[in-house]
């Protein structure tokens, strides 16, 4: 047990961002459950997603397993859709996988996307651009001169504006409102990013949007934004993102193989239609193999394994 939980907290520590800490506490708390607990087959699928890196997460993981951990603690059984949720989540994804996310959103947490763009120097050019004009300048002095700009800022001094989310949904706070201190900041500060193209100030730096590419659960977002003259060929590494795109285990597609993997199906379920009837007619064996092949027009020299794995399929 020890070896496991040391073998857990060291892939945890690996992770890239602060708020997956909590994790940690929660790996050492479920090795400390009662073997029988730890068994579980959906607790243990919940903490074995705590040390996947948090882009793949489609859920609250850490949420989740300390509401899970806290049941098993109590000597509680979780409710039904509580369990039919961990089965939605599916098994995590495998190490290379993690690994790759991993180590892509360490260059992330840095704000260093230079692996996957080639054409850094126009980021760069306008960045300098910005930092030396004088109206962005007036701009940040008079938000300093209205607002207590440090209520606002991170450990790190750092304010990022309100993110825009996939399809352009907008977080809950989005609707205007001008009533208070808070709100009047974060609707100015937003209109203050979008003048000059940032997604936040860190203390006096302005942190120019950049072109960026992100994985999430869902897919691989790239965002290009719109001071960027975009060329396609000249601009992202796109055999590293095709590589960081597919470590999630994509195959490959293509109009002819999903022509020839929709025959393979339908050619699968005539197959299991065929091997029932020759079990209700009492056929068992090579006899059975034999008839089966026969009727789905296969050489009488066909190795049986090609039909175990057209079952196998259906």
């Amino acid at each position: 047990m020890k070896n496991a939980m040391k073998e857990s907290i060291a892939r945890h520590s690996k992770l890239a961002f602060r708020r997956m800490r909590p994790g940690a506490a929660l790996i050492k708390r479920f090795h400390n459950l009662s073997e029988a607990a730890r068994h579980d087959a959906h607790l243990k699928r919940v903490c074995q997603w705590l040390v996947v890196p948090f882009s793949l997460w489609p859920v609250d993981i850490i949420g989740v397993a300390d509401c899970l951990i806290s049941l098993a603690e109590s000597g509680e059984r979780p409710g039904g859709e509580l369990l039919a949720m961990v089965e939605m989540l599916g098994e995590p994804p495998k190490t290379k996988t993690c690994d790759s996310i991993c180590a892509h959103e360490h260059d992330v947490k840095g704000g260093n996307y230079e692996t996957l763009i080639k054409a850094q120097h126009k980021f760069n050019f306008k960045e300098e651009l910005l930092k030396e004009n004088p109206g962005f300048r007036a701009d940040w002095n008079w938000v300093k001169s209205r607002f207590d700009v440090k209520k606002y800022q991170s450990g790190s001094g750092v304010i990022r504006r309100r993110m825009v989310s996939e399809r352009n949904f907008r977080p809950p706070d989005w609707d205007f409102c001008w009533k208070t201190k808070d709100s009047k900041f974060r609707n100015v500060f937003d209109a203050f990013c979008h003048k000059w193209m940032l997604y936040g100030m860190e203390m006096d730096k302005p942190l120019l949007q950049k072109l960026s590419v992100n994985i999430t659960p869902h897919g691989t977002m790239i965002v290009i934004p719109r001071y960027w003259s975009f060329d396609c060929n000249r601009d992202l590494r796109w055999r590293t993102i095709t590589r960081l795109h597919n470590s999630r285990g994509v195959h490959k597609q293509g109009l002819k193989l999903s022509t020839n993997q929709k025959e393979r199906r339908n050619q699968a379920k005539t197959a299991r239609t065929h091997w029932a009837e020759a079990t209700i007619k009492g056929m068992r064996g090579e006899k059975r193999d034999g008839w089966v092949m026969a009727k789905l027009g296969m050489h009488p020299d066909t190795d049986a394994k090609q039909l175990r794995r057209l079952l196998k399929i259906s």
